[in-house]
């Protein structure tokens, strides 16, 4: 597993190429493709691949939520593995666990650099990433 010091390296080096930490401009920037659906309430987003064309189909329940940021993150991180777009960023990075953990680690630290690119501050809570990016309760 990468270590969170690595995963963050590695985040802040994609925040960087791209000038912004915002998943969705990430998105636009890596060709993913997003939908917005129906879907059953588990999971909020899954990524789909038509031939090499990453596909993130996310349910309409978030789409004006700002939970959507979190949940497209993580999707982003799937995309990054299966592309191996890790190797383009950072040489010494690698994301090798696939696991659903990692994926949520890897978008912890992608909103806390939105957090910090939009405010200017480290955030002071939890609660402060929970409320401006739908991070999952703590409790679930």
């Amino acid at each position: 597993m990468t270590s969170i010091r690595e995963l963050n390296k590695l985040v802040f080096a994609i925040g960087q190429h791209y000038g912004t930490f915002d998943p969705f401009k990430w998105a636009e920037k890596l060709n993913v493709q997003i939908y917005w659906k129906e879907v059953a309430d588990k999971p909020l987003a899954e990524t789909l691949y038509y031939g090499d064309t990453p596909i993130v189909m996310m349910s309409n329940a978030i789409r004006y939520s700002n939970q959507r940021y979190f949940v497209l993150a993580h999707e982003l991180c799937h995309v990054i593995e299966q592309d191996g777009l890790t190797a383009y960023y950072s040489s010494n990075v690698r994301l090798k666990d696939k696991s659903e953990n990692g994926a949520d680690e890897f978008a912890m630290a992608v909103v806390t650099n939105l957090f910090i690119e939009e405010h200017d501050h480290l955030p002071s809570t939890y609660q402060d990433l929970r409320y401006n990016y739908g991070l999952p309760n703590l409790n679930d």
